[in-house]
């Protein structure tokens, strides 16, 4: 038999990891894909890239955070369950938080890590080598580094 804090840990884990694989399931739909090129295609080229690796992240950076915000959406829908547990002194009143925490961020990073790491990108058709990259300053593109 599991202890509680297992339970609140695997309850948390398995909540995300399902979220990260229907997330997953969308983003690799074409229908969705195609969806997602028409809405940005009406936004700036700057704008519109964002909006791809939000939606369709493609760079390790992006799912990570992408993951990330699936475990804090995740951790939202648990905190009902964590303060239960602390008003009844199932746990420690310090443990649940964690726990469901850390279970939401194992999760969701095994399920993007893991189970989306391919199929899940979209990558836009007029994207070019010389384009500015999103994380530089306006002022400077790739050809103008040092």
């Amino acid at each position: 038999m599991l202890s509680p804090d297992w339970i609140l840990f695997l309850f948390a884990a398995l909540l995300s990891l399902g979220w990260s694989l229907v997330n997953g399931m969308h983003r690799r739909s074409l229908s969705r894909k195609q969806e997602i090129l028409s809405a940005v295609e009406r936004f700036p080229p700057k704008t519109g890239r964002k909006l791809v690796r939000l939606m369709a992240p493609t760079r390790l950076k992006d799912r990570i955070n992408h993951a990330t915000v699936i475990a804090g959406c995740c951790t939202i829908i648990c905190t009902p369950i964590f303060v239960v547990v602390m008003i009844l002194g199932i746990l420690p009143w310090w443990q649940p938080p964690l726990l469901v925490i850390a279970g939401t961020l194992a999760g969701a990073y095994v399920g993007e890590l893991v189970f989306n790491s391919w199929g899940c990108g979209l990558d836009l058709p007029e994207q070019s080598i010389d384009r500015q990259s999103d994380d530089e300053p306006e002022g400077r593109t790739a050809s103008q580094q040092p």
